[in-house]
């Protein structure tokens, strides 16, 4: 909705436009990154969504496994691939 590639709900539109006008402002640029190349973001938006409460971690140890793993992985810059796959249908 942002890059204006879909259509925008009108409850939106104002919020949208507003986005608009502060990417403007700062020269700000959108681009779109698979969730498997932005593990990171992916796991603490899935993680807020489901806490209600507010979670704040002091260093490293205090994270969870999943999040240092992914943060290790990111450091020795590691590959990640993604693989599509899709159903072969046979014709009878």
């Amino acid at each position: 909705m942002i890059r204006k590639e879909c259509r925008i709900p009108m409850e939106l539109n104002e919020r949208i436009e507003e986005i608009h006008e502060l990417m403007n402002t700062l020269h700000i640029h959108i681009k779109h990154i698979f969730r498997e190349a932005n593990q990171l973001a992916d796991f603490i938006t899935n993680t807020t969504i489901d806490q209600e409460e507010k979670q704040q971690f002091l260093n490293f140890n205090q994270l969870p496994s999943r999040v240092k793993k992914i943060l290790n992985m990111d450091k020795q810059q590691i590959t990640i691939i993604r693989i599509r796959t899709r159903r072969i249908t046979r014709r009878p």
